[in-house]
């Protein structure tokens, strides 16, 4: 099965691996003899593959139920976090939707993740969250996130710093009724109080 190339991401060994539009990951390296393959080294050249489709093995004989999972998560993140679309929250949470959140947060319905969002948005105006890879088993979604954004409000009791913020995070996922029925949230919480200086260096 073929799937477009919609974006590119580092491993953690730094590693370039392109991201495709059926959810999954591929390491961008030529087979064999797994050498990095020269466009992936500039942003022009990772810019000029986006749209470009490529072989997806891991799709093959993969039941239709995963990929739409998959697909659901991405929804939430793209549309429902990084557009601030809140009228989605019907669409894709449960009525009972719990939420466990990396900051702390803990919050159970429509309406309580509505006004987590709405604190986030607050504190981080253009919060982004960029889903790298995800795993998706029975009826779980894991993904991995990196979150990026700029401290415009009070959070954590510390006010405003203007300053930019990176961190990465776990996402885990129940769905059930082609719906979200719960998620919890393990992000690098030490790194993100540290860029906003509610953490000393040492």
């Amino acid at each position: 099965m073929k799937s477009q190339i919609i974006g590119f991401h580092q491993d953690e060994f730094g590693d370039w691996v392109a991201e495709l539009s059926c959810n999954h990951n591929q390491h961008v390296r030529h087979q064999p003899p797994f050498q990095l393959r020269p466009w992936v080294t500039s942003e022009q050249g990772r810019l000029q593959q986006l749209g470009v489709q490529l072989e997806c093995r891991k799709c093959d004989g993969e039941p239709g139920y995963l990929r739409e999972n998959r697909a659901l998560v991405r929804r939430y993140y793209d549309e429902l976090w990084n557009r601030w679309d809140l009228d989605l929250i019907p669409e894709l949470l449960a009525p009972d939707f719990r939420f466990r959140a990396s900051l702390g947060s803990m919050a159970r319905g429509r309406s309580a993740i509505r006004d987590y969002v709405e604190l986030i948005r607050a504190a981080f105006p253009d919060f982004h969250n960029h889903v790298e890879s995800m795993l998706a088993e029975d009826n779980r979604v894991v993904a991995r996130l990196q979150y990026t954004g700029t401290h415009r409000g009070k959070i954590f009791g510390i006010p405003p710093t203007g300053n930019y913020i990176s961190y990465a995070g776990i996402a885990i996922f129940a769905i059930g009724g082609h719906q979200l029925v719960s998620g919890w949230v393990l992000g690098d919480r030490y790194e993100l109080m540290r860029q906003i200086g509610a953490i000393s260096e040492p």
